[in-house]
């Protein structure tokens, strides 16, 4: 049975990942990382494997490779870049045979976004630029890596329910108002089949309700 790592398992992103999960493809393990494990549901510490982890710590990561198959990323915070270079790092060191890695970046990191709430959520290249090309940096470390990935960049990340998909590429920098949310439970689907299905193969795209 393949085993899917859930990095930064308590965001209410992996949240969505983990449900649709445990709901239509229960033939996966999951294998969740957090830093506080107490902040994750009942069952899912009842019936998943639990690693106590921090995305800052090389040592973590190698503990949580055992075994796994493929990888969702949602450790978020400003030192996310360095963190990313530590995974790959810990992958390549202990030969983890990884199928795919799917990375939650930050919308808005080229300036692509045309509106959001204020201020506008392409201002983090202003506000935030060292993060800002951390983040930008990761399509190339995930090219020389050698590993199959997708990034992801979401706008507004909002509940509602699961819609149609509309992404972009970095070179497309006019996404419109209307494609600025992003329901969880459709962008859980748009990581299943990214992680199983080869869809958005070694590219960087904006998510948007579709």
């Amino acid at each position: 049975m393949s085993t899917v790592l859930i990095l930064g398992a308590t965001s209410p992103t992996a949240q969505a990942f983990i449900k649709l999960m445990e709901t239509e493809f229960s033939q996966y393990e999951l294998k969740l990382f957090a830093r506080n494990l107490q902040r994750l549901p009942q069952s899912q510490r009842q019936n998943h494997e639990v690693i106590t982890g921090d995305g800052s710590a090389y040592e973590d990561y190698v503990h949580a490779l055992k075994n796994v198959d493929y990888i969702y990323n949602s450790i978020g915070g400003l030192e996310t870049g360095p963190y990313t270079q530590l995974l790959i790092k810990a992958i390549k060191d202990t030969n983890t045979p990884i199928k795919h890695i799917v990375d939650i970046s930050a919308g808005g990191i080229y300036g692509e976004y045309l509106s959001g709430n204020a201020p506008y959520l392409s201002t983090v290249r202003t506000r935030h630029p060292d993060y800002t090309q951390d983040q930008i940096n990761k399509l190339d470390w995930y090219k020389q890596s050698g590993f199959e990935f997708t990034i992801f960049r979401p706008g507004l990340i909002q509940n509602g329910p699961e819609t149609g998909i509309i992404t972009h590429t970095p070179d497309y920098l006019k996404i419109k108002p209307a494609e600025f949310p992003i329901n969880r439970t459709t962008f859980a689907r748009a990581a299943v089949n990214a992680l199983f299905n080869g869809d958005y193969r070694n590219v960087s795209v904006s998510v948007s309700n579709g």
